[in-house]
């Protein structure tokens, strides 16, 4: 992929994060004396420099080449659901712990901007998940775009019965809590936790995992991207919600039915080769990767 050259740069900040707000200042200032324009969203509520440019969130992404995110992986999921369609790459600058998504530390930020705005980089395409609530007609209510995943379950964690369709083909129908759906990027996040395996974040795959199922015979299923999920459900008294990556929330309605598939544009990276995908897993599972034989361990 032929990579762009970075005049403008936008900025994600989580000012809630400890200093989040002198970072983004400073790196906002070393921005503009290496000529680059500045651009951050007007809903801000904080005061910026005059030198920096504010837009509406809607139009950033076709403003900037480059979006870089200062917070953790939650800040950097509500930034690509807020960027899309626009594909502009993404750097995230992480101010949590080990983050899966956040590619650079704070302590290393400047030579990370160095490498970049010299285009000494590579790009990741992330899958994005399309969510459509839609009515007995088929017509679509609302659609969700996320980068992890899109959960059903009942609002006051009551059982469900739930049937699910891949493509034409109806798989079953069973008692759970709930239903995960997540990308690859997502199988290390709920779907984890509820018994889903992990996935490459580049594969063109899909997972449907359920939520505490009432039978051992029901387990998380892998499907291709190109296919998309159908999930109904049977409740008497109840409410049903669809969360998109543990940050966006809709009622359901009983008559309704959930679409979830590969969205139309994917979410893209910047990746400058510090971590590696497998590093990340193995530090933030402690499997004990990467310990020698000459530090006294083994595998």
């Amino acid at each position: 992929m032929t990579r762009r050259t970075i005049r403008s740069v936008g900025i994600y900040p989580n000012f809630s994060k400890a200093t989040c707000r002198q970072v983004f200042d400073d790196l906002a200032a070393w921005l503009i004396k290496e000529n680059c324009r500045v651009y951050v969203s007007d809903d801000l509520g904080e005061k910026v420099s005059s030198e920096i440019h504010t837009v509406a969130m809607t139009e950033l992404g076709a403003k900037i080449d480059l979006l870089i995110v200062l917070g953790g992986d939650g800040t950097l999921l509500a930034s690509a659901r807020a960027l899309y369609p626009y594909e502009v790459p993404i750097l995230g600058v992480n101010f949590g712990g080990l983050g899966f998504l956040t590619e650079v530390q704070v302590d290393s930020l400047y030579e990370a901007m160095v490498q970049t705005l010299r285009g000494d980089y590579t790009i990741e395409e992330r899958m994005v998940l399309r969510s459509s609530i839609v009515d007995s007609s088929g017509k679509p209510r609302a659609t969700v775009y996320g980068l992890n995943d899109a959960v059903l379950h009942e609002t006051h964690q009551r059982l469900t019965e739930i049937s699910m369709a891949i493509g034409e083909v109806k798989v079953g129908r069973f008692r759970a809590d709930g239903m995960i759906v997540a990308t690859p990027t997502g199988s290390t996040a709920y779907s984890l936790s509820a018994g889903g395996p992990v996935l490459e974040p580049l594969l063109d795959a899909l997972i449907a995992t359920p939520i505490c199922p009432h039978t051992l015979a029901i387990r998380p299923l892998i499907f291709p991207a190109y296919e998309t999920l159908r999930l109904n459900w049977k409740l008497e008294g109840g409410e049903i919600t669809l969360v998109v990556d543990g940050q966006v929330y809709l009622e359901v309605k009983p008559d309704e039915s959930l679409l979830v598939g590969r969205a139309e544009r994917c979410t893209r990276f910047v990746h400058l080769r510090q971590r590696s995908f497998w590093d990340i897993l193995s530090q933030k599972l402690k499997w004990g990767a990467g310990t020698t034989s000459s530090e006294g361990g083994g595998a």
